[in-house]
């Protein structure tokens, strides 16, 4: 089975989804962020504090290293659509699902403290979201919205793969 691929703003559930999808077709899970970290030894805030470029680059490098995977269920960083090669390589390696939470429902629950990203407030998702909304559109092979249960959005997945 190809890679399934999932792709969307910080806090719309892909870590959560992509152990379910696990347990259910039992297949492998890969986190992109915490592939990086084990990989180079830093966290991801540590790494942004080195700078936001070096990230990419690492992230940049993850994409590749995924590239090879063959039946995984990849679940990636928010920002990896940033890079037009990171959306061509992720496209190639698998399904991808472009995972849409309601803004409001991510910001009453997401933890800012482990998201660089959000430091200075949760109003910076409702800018991240209008910079890449179009680039997680340009290269998904399908758009879930995750506005029901886990289970409704697992088995839509499972449901579209097949």
């Amino acid at each position: 089975m190809k890679n399934i691929i999932l792709v969307g703003i910080m806090g719309c559930g892909k870590t959560t989804i992509s152990k379910l999808l696990s347990e259910k077709l039992n297949m492998p899970v890969i986190d992109m962020d915490e592939y990086l970290e084990k990989k180079y030894q830093l966290t991801i805030p540590e790494m942004f504090d080195i700078s936001e470029d070096y990230f990419r680059d690492r992230e940049s490098e993850a994409c590749l290293d995924m590239a090879q995977l063959d039946g995984y269920i990849i679940s990636t960083g928010g920002g990896v659509v940033k890079r037009k090669e990171n959306r061509d390589i992720l496209k190639q390696a698998g399904t991808v699902f472009y995972i849409d939470r309601p803004l409001d429902n991510i910001v009453s629950d997401v933890e800012t403290a482990h998201r660089p990203l959000l430091k200075d407030g949760p109003q910076k998702l409702y800018k991240l979201y209008d910079e890449r909304h179009d680039l997680y559109l340009d290269r998904c092979h399908y758009h879930v919205d995750n506005d029901g249960t886990l289970d409704d959005i697992v088995n839509k997945i499972v449901e579209d793969i097949k």
